[in-house]
């Protein structure tokens, strides 16, 4: 185990210690002033370690608990010391933000911060955006690595950018009194399937995390929304919140989480794209092709509202309408399909509570008679059209032979 030193400082106050980790950032920022300028990165990753010290010596946090965060502490040993199933970076992030973001501490890490750079405020997008320098520590040898040929940052630059939009840093998080649970995935979506707010906040920010750091969820971008990456705009706390706030948001974060991989760069894995119930959706064209369809963010921000994303693409449609952009069949049909299917989720959601409204008519919770009349003749058309249509079922795939014929089609 790592053994922290520290050293006593003759102008702090009185029983104050800078850890070994200051001093050297004390001395790599004094060579950065003369010679070379700092990034915002390596800036705010320098005020991190000062603001942990800070907090230390104020007694907000310990020093064993600052060594966590700090990473001084070997991922091998947070399983003893904080009661996490297994040595996961996804554990020391998630208790990280829990010691920074929780009741008090927020608001005294904040006071750090500002003290550290003479500022009045400090916003929670800069406070999420030194979090992120933190956090990554222990994954920034192989999420930087970038795809040979390809102009595209490496996924920790993206993830960096989203902190800096704010993160996972909900209204759940920030100041709030939640505490993380130290249970695998599966379990904290079962709890959160339940209804336990602590374990849909820690899913939360687990599943975020591995979004992030693989650049599945990124900064908000009005040319996504333009280009069609993605149906709305949105923040990375807004979707982690929508995400969080019903059953399939819940199961893609635990799908995340699960499938998330700390030792290798975004492009030499996926993370699968679930259905409702959790299974993961299987494309291909035949059955030689078939695999699990990797995630995108435009798919990320359906499964996170699809009211919204029904809208979007109905905005998005026309706009391309006012500027003369044709899409191809192929992409109008896809559109279609999407926006079929958004809109019969949306119903089946209607009617179900319409259905198990407790109001006594007058008025009757489907309205007057005319008004259930024109839903009914819209359902039954939509649906005669759907049985008139249905697609063969062999369709794309190809017939093998039978295993356990033994009889040469030549002879």
């Amino acid at each position: 185990m790592t053994t922290q030193t520290t050293t006593a400082n003759p102008l702090a106050p009185e029983g104050g210690t800078f850890s070994f980790v200051t001093m050297v950032e004390n001395l790599v920022a004094g060579e950065h002033l003369e010679k070379n300028p700092w990034t915002q990165d390596a800036m705010w990753h320098n005020i991190a370690n000062q603001v942990v010290d800070g907090l230390v010596a104020r007694g907000v946090l310990t020093r064993v608990q600052g060594d966590i965060i700090t990473g001084v502490t070997p991922l091998a040993d947070l399983p003893d010391l904080i009661g996490c199933p297994d040595d996961s970076p996804v554990w020391r992030a998630i208790y990280t933000t829990h010691r920074l973001t929780s009741g008090a501490a927020f608001r005294a890490a904040k006071a750090e911060i500002r003290n550290i750079m003479a500022r009045r405020a400090v916003t929670t997008k800069q406070f999420s955006f030194m979090l992120g320098v933190i956090v990554d520590r222990d994954i920034r040898k192989a999420k930087s690595r970038k795809e040979k040929g390809n102009h595209k940052p490496a996924s920790l630059q993206t993830a960096r950018n989203a902190f800096g939009d704010g993160g996972y840093l909900t209204d759940a998080v920030v100041g709030g009194t939640w505490a993380p649970i130290y249970k695998a995935p599966t379990e904290l979506l079962g709890m959160a399937l339940a209804g336990d707010t602590a374990a849909r906040t820690t899913l939360m920010i687990g599943g975020g995390y591995a979004l992030i750091m693989d650049g599945y969820l990124t900064r908000d971008r009005e040319s996504k929304f333009f280009e069609g990456t993605t149906p709305y705009r949105g923040t990375p706390p807004v979707i982690l919140s929508d995400l969080a706030s019903h059953p399939h948001g819940l199961r893609m974060l635990a799908t995340a989480w699960s499938g998330w991989n700390p030792e290798l760069p975004s492009h030499e894995y996926n993370i699968p794209d679930i259905k409702e119930d959790g299974s993961v959706v299987i494309g291909g064209s035949t059955v030689e092709t078939l695999q699990a369809v990797r995630l995108t963010e435009g798919r990320l921000f359906e499964i996170a509202s699809p009211s919204k994303a029904m809208a979007g693409s109905l905005k998005q449609q026309e706009i391309r309408r006012g500027r003369n952009i044709a899409d191809s069949p192929e992409e109008r049909n896809r559109a279609n399909r999407d926006h079929l299917i958004f809109a019969l989720e949306m119903a089946m959601d209607a009617s179900a509570e319409l259905s198990a409204s407790t109001v006594s008519p007058p008025p009757h919770p489907f309205g007057t008679h005319d008004e259930w009349t024109k839903a009914r003749d819209a359902a039954l058309q939509v649906y005669a059209t759907l049985v008139k249509n249905e697609p063969d079922t062999q369709a794309g795939f190809i017939n093998s032979d039978d295993p356990d014929s033994d009889e040469d089609e030549s002879y």
